[in-house]
């Protein structure tokens, strides 16, 4: 498991340490560096040789961010970008040369052994980003039909489905209201507590590389297409099959796992994602919802997770209008047991308050 961060030099951090544990959450403002520690993971997965050199292409299949210009930090005092990774107390860097413009694959200058290391162990990072695929009625079959990797947008989750429909899954990923560990019986426990009475089916269809995907609502209902359910079962849909096919120490990542859903919903699969985390999965969540960070809360009181593996971490900055550097912040609330908040920086999900207090004319 990955349990610290260092990032020096990368797009908006000049030097920024981030603790990670088993359930993360990362929330805070626009633009204050939440996605740049996601993309700080993925990169690795994009390490390629050539002529007897490593080279960090920044335009690759997990993520693509331009060129020099957009991955060196402005306020940078030497054209290297670095990562530092502590992995079970044992630390990996990787350091990019950022002396050209211009360049979109930068080459490696650090120990060579280190960042092939973290390419392998990253590798087989599942990450599911804010823009997935919706209401579709045919979803492909992945050219690795071997990967357990849902796909960045959710595409392969389908495919997934159809093929571990029939196997066990982990047993401490057992929904407490389903006895059966059966992949499929799992799911729907689970996606019920989104969706109450929902089920899934797929059927691959003869002859092609696709998986078509069917829904109903009840047991009593015909199956119809996704379009005829909604964007929220669509969405909810991978991120259930990736965390109950997610395997020990795999980091599953996931950006905004509300969008779609009723606050219910978003209460509730957060509170999945605290049982898979609990698994031994690690698992980083990217949010603008209060209600994902209550269903951590909730994992934390019904002990779903131990409080102990549960990190918060908030981004804000200080726009420095005198001089070109901005300053970033992170704090890192704590979370007991009882599901309490050590304390609530500016900006951490107050919004409510300040806007209630405006309405009712105290402020």
């Amino acid at each position: 498991m990955i349990n610290k961060l260092y990032l020096k030099n990368f797009k908006c951090f000049k030097e920024n340490i981030f603790p990670l544990k088993r359930l993360n959450l990362f929330t805070g403002f626009n633009a204050a560096g939440k996605s740049t520690t996601l993309q700080s993971l993925l990169l690795p997965t994009q390490i390629k040789s050539c002529n007897s050199k490593l080279f960090l292409n920044l335009n690759g299949a997990k993520i693509k961010l331009g060129s020099t210009g957009d991955v060196l930090s402005r306020n940078a005092d030497e054209r290297n970008i670095e990562f530092l990774y502590e992995i079970d107390g044992i630390e990996k860097k990787i350091i990019l040369d950022a002396g050209q413009r211009g360049k979109n694959s930068l080459e490696i200058k650090s120990n060579s052994t280190e960042a092939i290391y973290m390419s392998e162990y990253l590798s087989n990072l599942i990450y599911i980003s804010a823009v997935r695929i919706g209401c579709q009625d045919v979803f492909p079959i992945p050219e690795d039909s071997n990967s357990i990797d849902v796909g960045e947008c959710g595409q392969y989750a389908p495919w997934l489905f159809n093929q571990f429909s029939d196997f066990d899954i982990d047993p401490n990923k057992r929904h407490p209201d389903e006895t059966s560990l059966n992949f499929r019986k799992q799911f729907n426990a689970w996606i019920n507590d989104i969706f109450p009475n929902a089920q899934a089916n797929t059927e691959i269809i003869e002859r092609t590389p696709f998986v078509r995907l069917e829904l109903k609502k009840n047991q009593f209902e015909e199956w119809v297409r996704p379009v005829n359910i909604g964007y929220g079962y669509s969405y909810a849909f991978p991120i259930i099959v990736a965390g109950l096919l997610a395997k020990q120490d795999q980091i599953l990542i996931i950006d905004s796992p509300e969008a779609h859903l009723h606050p219910r919903g978003q209460s509730q699969i957060a509170q999945f994602l605290g049982k898979m985390a609990n698994s031994g999965v690690q698992v980083i969540i990217e949010t603008h919802s209060d209600h994902v960070l209550n269903g951590i809360r909730i994992s934390a009181s019904k002990n779903i997770i131990n409080s102990q593996d549960i990190n918060l971490l908030f981004f804000s900055q200080n726009n420095n209008n005198n001089k070109k550097q901005d300053i970033h912040y992170i704090s890192n609330p704590m979370i007991d047991s009882s599901g309490n908040l050590s304390d609530w920086p500016d900006g951490f999900f107050d919004q409510y308050e300040q806007d209630l207090s405006i309405l009712n004319g105290w402020n």
